[in-house]
């Protein structure tokens, strides 16, 4: 064990404060939701869920740990260093400034601030949130601490409370799923896009190293081990709360059958713990969008100052993210929601691709066959993305049902293998010529 690993308080430090960024709004609303939905296949539903934003969330973990940059280089090495820049951007801005973020103090004012303040104004709830948020975030050595010692722990706590009730005095038992068992899991699966937390993990994971840094680890494999250690304690604690409230939603469906994505974590809590409820739902609602905003902003920062050599400094991307979230906070919370979900869509696909190509394969070598999965992924992404903003194509939506595992929810798998395969076809091609030049 090398002087520079980190001692278990650190690591589950650092482990709180980033299961606390990963932890925000959609970890709240969807699992339950997602529960309602499938009712009595909500177990298979989850481990759908499970998959994406446990499993391929530590596969980024884990993914970052070998390349030790970020998504920005990992994707670079794939297509080419501005594409992978781009995409890495485009990440970034979605669940962050753009998207997260003023979606996080939207669910605080709407979910925590009106049912007891109902005549305060959004601007104001904005302004205190993003006020605090850029003076949690804006001491970069301290962000991590600040949130792991205080926020996290609290949150934690209120999380436990709500699931320990849940499970051991449920609120029913579930009704019968209007989901088949087959399409249960790509249900769950294609769900789990809305909390993001594979994208958070690459783009934290570079947050993370930036840390280690900062607090003298330097060693690449002291940083490797580490980051894979506080990866999984983030990932563990979100798996649990998941499947924990996957459970709470499908055990309402029987008493609140047509609550809505915003209204079912409420009734579950007051449901559970009477008129207290309301109080205990509100406050960790703020936490958690809070944590998830803070540590956003602060990997928003250290992302944006690394990609552009220092050009945008970390303060300037923390003063302007907390305004861009402030800004567009404005505009609510459904509306957000809605304009965030055509890119994920887009790009959740090629981005499994990209991180299970980094982990598994020596990505120079590899790169002809992953270049063609992640471009085959990206189109299949492009056609969900239209779809789902509303655009009728229909000759795209044909291609799609076309697909094999179309009706599991997984249209873009087949094809990606196919261009994985094409890729690697392409690369035993140029091997041949080139050793037949050399002959």
């Amino acid at each position: 064990m090398s002087e520079q690993d980190l001692k278990l308080t650190g690591i589950l430090t650092i482990g709180l404060a980033l299961f606390s960024a990963h932890f925000g709004v959609g970890d709240i609303i969807f699992p339950g939701k997602l529960g309602l939905d499938t009712g009595s296949l909500w177990l298979i539903a989850g481990l759908g869920y499970f998959f994406v934003n446990t499993v391929i969330a530590y596969l980024g973990y884990l993914a970052m740990a070998k390349d030790r940059v970020g998504i920005a280089h990992m994707a670079g090495e794939i297509i080419t260093p501005f594409w992978g820049k781009l995409f890495g951007a485009i990440l970034m801005l979605v669940v962050g400034p753009v998207f997260i973020l003023p979606r996080v103090a939207s669910a605080t004012h709407e979910m925590s601030i009106l049912p007891f303040f109902p005549g305060t104004a959004i601007a104001l709830t904005l302004g205190v949130f993003f006020a605090m948020n850029a003076y949690v975030c804006l001491n970069r050595t301290a962000v991590v601490d600040r949130l792991g010692h205080v926020l996290s722990p609290a949150l934690v706590l209120f999380i436990t409370a709500i699931a320990f009730k849940g499970v051991t005095s449920p609120i029913a038992m579930p009704v019968a799923s209007t989901v088949t068992s087959k399409a249960a899991f790509g249900v769950g699966f294609n769900f789990g896009f809305n909390t993001m937390n594979a994208i958070a993990a690459v783009l934290m994971g570079g947050w993370i190293l930036n840390v280690f840094s900062l607090k003298g680890i330097t060693d690449e494999g002291a940083q490797q081990r580490n980051l894979v250690r506080v990866g999984l304690v983030t990932v563990v604690l979100l798996g649990l709360t998941q499947m924990s409230l996957t459970w709470l939603g499908a055990s309402a469906g029987a008493v609140y059958p047509g609550a809505s994505l915003g209204e079912l974590p409420l009734k579950v809590t007051t449901h559970l713990f009477g008129a207290p409820g309301m109080m205990i739902f509100a406050l960790l609602m703020a936490l958690a969008c809070f944590t998830t905003s803070a540590g956003l902003t602060a990997t928003a920062g250290t992302f944006f100052e690394q990609i552009t050599d220092g050009k945008l400094s970390y303060k300037t991307v923390v003063l302007a993210s907390s305004a861009c979230g402030f800004a567009l906070g404005l505009v609510g919370l459904s509306r957000i929601v809605g304009y965030t979900v055509p890119f994920l869509m887009l790009l959740y696909p090629a981005l499994i691709v990209i991180i299970l190509g980094t982990y598994f394969l020596d990505v120079p070598k590899f790169r002809p066959m992953l270049l063609g999965g992640v471009c085959t992924a990206l189109l299949f992404g492009f056609f969900d993305a239209v779809k789902v903003a509303g655009f009728e194509v229909p000759w795209m939506q044909q291609v799609v049902a076309a697909m094999p595992l179309s009706q599991q929810g997984f249209p873009w798998v087949v094809p990606t293998i196919a261009g994985l395969v094409l890729g690697s076809l392409f690369m035993a091609r140029a091997a041949k010529v080139k050793t037949s030049g050399e002959a």
